[in-house]
């Protein structure tokens, strides 16, 4: 999916806490609060992503139980008879 994530993000969050903890530094909680956004923006998607391939699923698994649709008869359009070429009717000037 991509390139960061979640126990990495999670990971951040920690460090960024011990840091505020030892600090006492205020200035860290905004970061504190962007990794807490991204980490529950990253967790919806991967839920609403599974959410809609097992729907799929669920679809391709129905489709799969139903009968073939009957096939429409053939048309043939590119000669009349086996082996024989169709021929242009644009001629070369």
């Amino acid at each position: 999916m991509s390139g960061v994530s979640i126990e990495r993000i999670e990971n951040a969050i920690r460090i960024v806490a011990v840091l505020i903890q030892k600090s006492g530094n205020e200035a860290y909680w905004p970061i504190l609060e962007r990794l807490e956004a991204e980490r529950d923006a990253l967790l919806s998607r991967q839920t609403r992503l599974a959410r809609y391939l097992s729907e799929r699923n669920a679809m391709t698994t129905d489709d799969a139980a139903k009968p073939p649709a009957t096939a429409s008869p053939a048309v043939r359009t590119e000669c009349s008879r086996p082996g024989e070429r169709r021929h242009s009717q644009r001629t070369n000037r």
